[in-house]
């Protein structure tokens, strides 16, 4: 009887060792262990990883061990006899602790990781996102893209992207998120949600456009505040976009303000689109519009000529930029070339609107006036900063060959509208960030150094522009005379 007991409990426990699925324990101890490696590894890829506060531990951590502080502790625990004697076992057990920072965060990372999985897996069934297999979406990962702006990627198994958007208001809801965009890759099955924990207008104006600073001009806002620019600061501008994005609207803005704000401010405004966006500004003190490369090459021979006069007259007075000429009193100026400003220097300001067709040969221009317009708009941008000449280009072609590579150089804030795909992003802002801007006229991404920040550009229409210009429009012959 017992010897018949003890059979069938051998069996039993050979069932029940039978039973367990071993490729899927050893799987799931192996991403066990390898995650936090991953995590680790992928921190360091995206920038992610706080590297300042792991050497901090680590330099912590060495100083414990060379105090002798970490034998003190094993002595307390009674398992002294596991502290390491030969170097070699010394040397890794330094290493490990030293290190155990970079651990620790992988380790936390995939405890994040796999709550959230948990987490999206109950707001997927409880939003319709289970397929009648019991499949749901799955998570690869979510990372910042900016301040307020996060981007989530996830497998799109068996579901759509009709479906997904069905299921928007309740993963907004469950999530507590606001979803800009979702997008599809159709190639890898994969779908990437824009979202924010903040919501972001889809149309803003510019407050108080007449009570500016002098030299400011309105970027647009974001989730929390208006971004605004200075030409102090900020002295040449790229503007990059597809038509349609609010490129033209943004210009206008920008003019209008500059224009309001600053009465000793030049404008040569070039729109080789012939003169259809800029004819807004037509007739006003102050401003040129140009309205073709022929006449653009020659206005720019004039701005040339400027500019240097204008490098040696700093030079003769020792100025490094207009702002220290200007604050010296007249009778200390000193004159270059039989040239003296007595008065104020003005600023200029020079647009050109659709900038590759000043720097493609074609019909619309030869090679000559091609080549020597990008001379002019590279010494430009390279001195106009220190002599208060500033350059603003805006294209909707940003390759290499539309765009000159020494100008783009020196152009230290961009402004960059939606693109179609990453090379046009990647070209402009070095990233490919601006695919992943909704489809939302006006949303663009600013960069000014190395930060990025998503903004909605304020919109300024033509009626409301007209109203802003007319007190300053320079009446033609052709216009009646009014009687007072």
């Amino acid at each position: 009887m017992e010897k018949n007991n003890s059979q069938s409990s051998v069996q039993t426990k050979t069932s029940t060792l039978a039973q367990i699925d071993w490729l899927k324990l050893a799987t799931n101890l192996f991403f066990g262990v390898a995650r936090p490696f991953y995590e680790i590894a992928y921190g360091i890829k995206t920038k992610r990883i706080p590297i300042g506060e792991c050497i901090l531990w680590a330099d912590t951590v060495g100083l414990l061990i060379l105090f002798r502080c970490d034998l003190f502790i094993f002595e307390k625990l009674g398992i002294v006899r596991w502290y390491p004697s030969h170097l070699k076992s010394y040397g890794i057990y330094c290493s490990v602790f030293m290190g155990s920072g970079f651990w620790l965060w992988g380790l936390f990372q995939t405890f994040l990781r796999t709550k959230l999985i948990g987490r999206l897996s109950h707001i997927f069934i409880e939003s319709g996102l289970k397929s009648p297999t019991g499949k749901l979406p799955a998570f690869i990962f979510d990372y910042p893209v900016d301040e307020f702006t996060r981007k989530m990627r996830l497998g799109r198994s068996c579901f759509s992207k009709d479906q997904f958007e069905k299921a928007k208001p309740s993963l907004e809801s469950s999530l507590q998120v606001y979803i800009d965009e979702m997008r599809e890759n159709r190639e890898k099955g994969t779908l990437d949600i824009i979202y924010s924990h903040w919501p972001m207008l889809t149309l803003t104006k510019i407050e108080k456009i007449q009570d500016l600073r002098p030299l400011t001009f309105v970027i647009g806002k974001t989730r929390a505040k208006q971004i605004t620019a200075s030409l102090q600061k900020v002295p040449h501008l790229l503007v990059a976009g597809q038509t349609g994005g609010g490129k033209s609207t943004f210009l206008r803005g920008v003019i209008t303000s500059l224009f309001l704000n600053n009465t000793n401010f030049d404008f040569t405004l070039i729109d080789l689109k012939g003169g259809l966006e800029f004819q807004i500004f037509e007739n006003l003190k102050r401003v040129k519009v140009i309205p073709s490369v022929a006449q653009a090459v020659s206005n720019l021979h004039f701005l040339e000529s400027t500019l240097n006069e204008r490098m040696a007259l700093l030079k003769a007075n020792e100025c490094k930029d207009i702002d220290v000429f200007l604050a010296l009193p007249s009778e200390k100026r000193r004159e270059a070339n039989g040239v003296c400003f007595s008065g104020n220097l003005s600023r200029h300001v020079i647009v050109v609107d659709e900038a590759a067709e000043m720097f493609l040969a074609g019909a619309h221009a030869n090679t000559g006036e091609i080549q020597t317009a990008r001379k002019i708009l590279s010494q430009i941008a390279r001195q106009g900063r220190s002599v208060g000449v500033h350059l603003i280009i805006a294209t909707q072609r940003p390759d290499a060959k539309s765009l000159d590579t020494q100008v783009k150089a020196n152009l230290t804030g961009i402004l960059c509208f939606q693109m179609p795909n990453d090379a046009s992003s990647i070209t402009v802002l070095g990233v490919g960030r601006a695919t992943d801007i909704p489809a939302i006229s006006g949303r663009a991404i600013w960069k000014c150094g190395a930060e990025m920040i998503e903004v909605q550009t304020p919109l300024l229409d033509t009626e409301e522009t007209e109203q802003l210009l007319e007190p300053h429009r320079v009446k033609t012959q052709s216009e009646p005379v009014r009687s007072s």
